[in-house]
């Protein structure tokens, strides 16, 4: 099955809604792409940032819930 991954970034300013539309080939790399990630030193590279910080966070919390 060839891999789909499609997104698209809609809006300005501080309003931004992102869309993805993936199959299940690109979810599963996505979730093999969550463990070779260092998240530890993502994290200490954003100390000080709590934005990147915050969205770190976040995108790690995804993509373990996409592997579910």
């Amino acid at each position: 099955m060839p891999s789909q991954f499609e997104y698209r970034i809609e809006g300005n300013g501080d309003d931004l809604a992102l869309h993805v539309k993936l199959n299940s080939a690109s979810a599963k790399a996505l979730v093999r792409l969550d463990r070779y990630i260092n998240w530890e030193e993502v994290l200490k590279q954003a100390q000080g940032d709590p934005e990147a910080t915050h969205v770190a966070e976040r995108l790690h919390t995804v993509l373990q819930h996409m592997g579910r």
